[in-house]
């Protein structure tokens, strides 16, 4: 006979009941749920009151499966509040690439959780501040070479076109 580890003897009177009603042999071995069959046995533990525990389990299932879908109906019309658009709009390459920085969802876990709207939004948004943050780098780049070529222009060679020279 195989030992668990824990013991069936050890294990609370649910995980027993989980264990010999399951089904499925690729979660427990065979043996385990007999094991836990003859542990049931033992504390005295009817087939009607584990038809009641799994029975408990399933409408605590359907409560959770009816609350999530609510939930995921509800996600759909979620949107940013103002703040956060501000935000993704000023970091949205950062956010991009590192989308976990400020605690924020990635597109795919946007859309996996039926955000609809946000995800929307959000592609929109990165969209707007890549051109921002394209058109002020390249503004930026302009000017400091401009500045540049304004320096160089002010500077006086002709001490040193004479001493080569060029004139």
């Amino acid at each position: 006979m195989t030992e668990f580890k824990p013991p069936m003897s050890d294990r609370e009177t649910e995980e027993l009941i989980e264990i010999a009603n399951c089904t499925d042999e690729d979660i427990w071995q065979r043996e385990a749920t007999l094991q836990a069959k003859k542990e049931l046995i033992k504390r005295n533990i009817s087939q009607e009151q584990q038809n009641e525990v799994i029975e408990r389990w399933n409408k605590e299932a359907e409560e959770y499966l009816k609350k999530e879908a609510e939930r995921l109906e509800k996600n759909k019309t979620e949107s940013y509040e103002k703040w956060e658009m501000v935000v993704l709009f000023l970091f949205g390459p950062i956010l991009f690439i590192r989308p976990y920085l400020f605690n924020s969802h990635t597109l795919f876990t946007l859309r996996g959780e039926n955000y609809f709207l946000k995800f929307k939004q959000r592609i929109i948004i990165f969209g707007l501040s890549f051109i921002a943050w394209f058109f002020y780098i390249n503004y930026s780049f302009q000017q400091s070479e401009k500045k540049r070529l304004e320096e160089i222009d002010k500077i006086d060679i002709s001490d040193w076109k004479k001493k080569h020279g060029y004139e």
